[in-house]
């Protein structure tokens, strides 16, 4: 459910009221002094990224200064690992 606020006339604090879009009063008492109305206003919003999201957001100048990187420095390779290992087609070796 959304998080609306509201400014109070009389006293200018910001009260928050979380609640179903249907049910969103236009008006409400404020939380602080308890004077009425209150009115809306537009406040900012904030939005939960997925990792997915954040990568696919990603400059693709960041993808070729990673595999600078990586040819730089053969440590910081993440396939250096797999490299090492022996072609698993060809099977075991004390077979």
């Amino acid at each position: 459910m959304p998080t609306y606020e509201y400014r109070c006339d009389k006293c200018r604090k910001i009260s928050q009221i979380t609640c179903a879009v249907k049910s969103k009063p236009s008006t409400i008492q404020c939380q602080h002094c308890g004077s009425e109305p209150a009115r809306a206003i537009v406040s900012k919003t904030s939005v939960v990224l997925s990792s997915k999201s954040k990568v696919e957001r990603l400059d693709p100048k960041y993808d070729k200064m990673v595999d600078r990187a990586m040819s730089l420095d053969p440590v910081s390779d993440p396939d250096r690992l797999l490299k090492q290992m022996d072609d698993p087609a060809s099977g075991r070796s004390d077979d």
